[in-house]
């Protein structure tokens, strides 16, 4: 499809979307990246700044198709979408001063985790008095420096300390849970200045702590029952009570998150001496937690894997819930997309993408309102709108846009971009 035919909106939006009116400078790496990513869904227009050999979410497999390209890689797609890309060449001073120019115009600023001197010059010339408000963040607040990571995040935040067994390395979270923690985090700074603007003026300055959001994580997760109960009452084993096995496969080699939740211990016990004919586990001793614990791991682990032997995984499922066990599917990303609850209530949308002549169904906002309607949006193609944000925003006219990008200092996409 010739560039000029590409649709010039994201997505089509509700008049109602509560951000309608907002304008954010998407500056962030990949660490906040989903922030803006979830203030598009709600209505505002990200302008995502991008160098001009893209972001590096841009180069994150798997890409669709298997087809390498900068406008292909699902991380792009699922994180990008909903935005608007103005390309400059990041290493230029007078890439900056466009940026400048444009800022102005906007409400939120969001700055990257890890930013280069001409980055920070740029931060440092936002006031708090003006325009726009600014949303950055660090990995701890007492080193502001430090190189940012998801794995230090996760660390840092106390969350590995949950993941595995004490003979074992620690199990790191998938799906860069610090990076989408710290997201969340700067998601609503910027929804609150934005608000407090509205009411008060001004324009504000929130940092977020990367390690305080993944401890928020960790305070979910290491609730009552795991921190304070530990070793302090005869009946609270605390976090090792969720030790063992939890994770066993079916019969049709699929698996399920099978865990024994102490009130319906009875339940339990009728079924493994159904399935296995053995009533070792219903004598009196195994009725006590601590006993259970402390000797129970290799039988409850054998008892629980001939159980899930006996059904395909979807069965075993619904059994277990009929005898009011927790057990659970492991989705596979061919299970989700098939998933029959997401389907029904269309969590999946198909979204075009003329860079490359195709469609691809990605999620829909994770989030549904009485009073608006959010759609899934498409991931821009690198510097798609340069031009206009130039002109709309920076008040520049097409000669000096021309200019900008014959100097190489901004860019527009190739004809065909996903070629």
């Amino acid at each position: 499809m010739p560039r000029d035919a590409w649709p010039r909106t994201m997505n089509s939006q509700d008049t109602r979307l509560p951000l309608r009116d907002v304008t954010v400078l998407d500056l962030s790496d990949e660490g906040l990246v989903f922030a803006s990513r979830l203030l598009a869904a709600l209505g505002a227009r990200v302008i995502r700044v991008e160098p001009l050999c893209g972001d590096t979410v841009r180069t994150r497999p798997p890409f669709a198709n298997g087809v390498v390209n900068l406008e292909r890689s699902l991380a792009h797609i699922l994180y990008n979408a909903g935005k608007q890309s103005l390309a400059v060449a990041f290493d230029r001073p007078e890439a900056w001063d466009l940026v400048a120019r444009v800022a102005p115009a906007t409400d939120v600023v969001i700055a990257p985790m890890e930013a280069s001197p001409l980055t920070r010059r740029f931060l440092d010339s936002l006031h708090d008095d003006a325009p726009p408000a600014l949303v950055d963040a660090v990995l701890c607040r007492d080193t502001p420096q430090a190189a940012v990571s998801d794995l230090i995040g996760t660390a840092a935040g106390g969350l590995l300390y949950l993941n595995g067994f004490e003979d074992d390395p620690p199990n790191v979270p998938a799906g860069r849970l610090a990076y989408k923690q710290a997201s969340l985090a700067a998601a609503v700074a910027a929804m609150s200045l934005v608000m407090e603007r509205r009411r008060v003026g001004g324009a504000g300055h929130i940092t977020v702590s990367m390690q305080e959001a993944v401890t928020w994580t960790t305070i979910q997760t290491a609730n009552l029952n795991y921190w304070p109960w530990h070793r302090t009452r005869p009946h609270r084993q605390g976090i090792h009570n969720v030790g063992g096995r939890t994770i066993f496969p079916a019969r049709d080699g699929r698996w399920v998150s099978f865990y024994l939740h102490p009130p319906y211990w009875d339940n339990y016990v009728k079924w493994a001496v159904e399935v296995t004919g053995s009533g070792e586990l219903a004598a009196p001793e195994w009725r006590d937690r601590t006993y259970r614990y402390r000797n129970g791991a290799e039988i409850l682990a054998r008892t629980t894997e001939a159980i899930c032997q006996t059904r395909d995984r979807d069965d075993l499922v619904l059994e277990a819930q009929r005898r009011s066990l927790l057990v659970v599917p492991v989705q596979t990303p061919r299970d989700i997309a098939s998933d029959a609850h997401l389907r029904e209530r269309g969590f999946f949308q198909p979204v075009s993408y003329p860079q490359f002549d195709g469609t691809i169904e990605v999620p829909r906002p994770p989030f549904r309102s009485s009073v608006y309607t959010a759609s899934a949006g498409r991931a821009p193609a690198l510097g798609e709108h340069t031009r206009v944000i130039l002109r709309e925003l920076a008040g520049m006219s097409e000669a000096e846009i021309d200019g900008v990008v014959a100097s190489g200092v901004a860019a527009e996409p190739a004809a065909e971009a996903g070629a």
